[in-house]
């Protein structure tokens, strides 16, 4: 049976596309290692800003970029660095594991709503063990709750500003007034997780549970600038990466431990 996650606030810049991109190419990197194949795992980009599909057609540009052609040289050094990182880990990850990265659906608002029944055919179709859905900001958005019933899982982005977590607040309380959802849990998530500043996480993290009764993931996602920089991507997961002199994969628990809500969000689920 597909079992249907989102990560989903209504608060903007909080990383919820950032966290399912990195989540969905974690796991589906760590179960490549572990069984020799990829999972059958698909998003559903219902965000209007599409900001992981239009990642996504970056990447393949990228990849298909000629790399002595003029396009390239007028790219600045920064993102011919990028460029030719992704390029090279992509195509060792490719040719040494038969690496592949997951599929997304786009569903576009202004088509009468014809993306998003085929998106929810997908989801019945039984084609796939897991389904995000990339949701947009609004449960108030037109066609927003024919797929937000669909969900199973709801994860919480949390950020500690004030604005953010009152907005957390509202959201909880929304999700908990409503009836009739397929939602079996709901967890939050602290996300741009500061060490220097963990009691103050520790606080409001307390203060949310005891307001909202939902109980929060061990793991939080620490703060790094790996997220903001040209580096991140949509085909390599930024969880691992190749040595292109060894040949070997090595693990970037220094750089992210996203790695380390994956293992919770699968065992949540499974």
């Amino acid at each position: 049976m597909t079992k249907v996650i989102s990560i989903m606030t209504q608060k903007g810049g909080v990383g919820k596309s950032t966290l399912t991109n990195a989540i969905m190419l974690d796991w589906c990197f760590r179960d490549l290692l572990r069984t020799k194949k990829m999972p059958k795992m698909l998003l559903i980009d219902a965000d209007a800003q599409a900001s992981i599909s239009r990642l996504r057609l970056r990447d393949i540009e990228f990849c298909q970029m000629d790399m002595g052609g003029k396009e390239f040289a007028s790219l600045n050094e920064t993102v011919q660095t990028a460029v030719k990182e992704v390029r090279a880990q992509f195509a060792a990850l490719f040719s040494q594991l038969n690496w592949r990265y997951y599929n997304i659906f786009s569903v576009r608002p202004d088509d009468d709503g014809e993306t998003r029944r085929r998106a929810i055919q997908l989801i019945e179709s039984g084609e796939y063990d897991y389904v995000f859905i990339d949701m947009p900001g609004s449960l108030h958005q037109e066609g927003t709750a024919e797929l937000f019933t669909c969900i199973n899982f709801l994860i919480i982005p949390v950020y500690i500003g004030s604005y953010d977590i009152q907005s957390s607040l509202d959201f909880c309380g929304i999700i908990k007034g409503l009836k009739d959802t397929t939602i079996a849990e709901v967890r939050c998530v602290f996300n741009s997780y500061e060490v220097l500043k963990g009691a103050k996480f520790d606080e409001i993290e307390r203060e949310l549970h005891a307001l909202t009764g939902v109980p929060f993931f061990k793991t939080r996602v620490k703060r790094t600038s790996f997220f903001s920089s040209r580096s991140y991507n949509s085909i390599v997961p930024p969880t691992y990466r190749m040595n292109l002199n060894t040949l070997e994969v090595v693990s970037m628990s220094r750089t992210t431990n996203v790695g380390e809500l994956t293992d919770e969000i699968k065992k949540l689920v499974k």
